[in-house]
């Protein structure tokens, strides 16, 4: 099962797919699988793909505080995962902070009355796959993303 397992790690992963967005998820708390889309980094895999697939194993925490209108007094830290998944999550950055995994998210939607918001997680382990479920390692995912950045320097100089 383990293939990412430190916090450190596991913030790298979520950081590495900045400006992907959390589009679905299926599972629980023991094994819980959240599709990423990530087209620009998709579709270096693949010309078809659009997607990826991150599997969470054992995870103990999961908490979402989401950044709503201070002047509104409804703010409430989001525990189950239909919640906290209900619209859809552009990730931003990622880091680890207390024990956990400190991810930050925006969100467009205004039927939610949140613009984004802090996920909190820690698990044992996730592990990375491309959209026909084929795992990537973390070093395969970090050379995408580098390669890609480095193409878009010399394309946006």
């Amino acid at each position: 099962m383990k293939s990412v397992a430190t916090l450190g790690d596991i913030a790298e992963v979520f950081s590495l797919f900045h400006d992907g967005s959390i589009v679905g998820w299926t599972g629980d708390n023991d094994i819980l699988t959240l599709k990423i889309d990530c087209l620009y980094l998709a579709e270096r895999l693949n010309a078809d793909y659009e997607y990826f697939n991150l599997i969470l194993y054992k995870i103990y925490r999961l908490e979402f505080d989401p950044w709503t209108d201070p002047s509104e007094n409804n703010k409430h830290f989001k525990n189950s995962l239909g919640e906290i998944f209900e619209a859809e999550l552009e990730i931003l950055y990622a880091d680890v902070k207390d024990s956990s995994v400190e991810i930050s998210f925006n969100q467009a939607d205004p039927k939610y009355n949140y613009c984004g918001g802090n996920l909190y997680l820690a698990c044992e382990a996730i592990k990375i796959f491309d959209q026909e479920m084929n795992e990537i390692k973390i070093d395969e995912l970090k050379s995408i993303c580098n390669n890609y950045w480095e193409d878009w320097k010399i394309k946006n100089k």
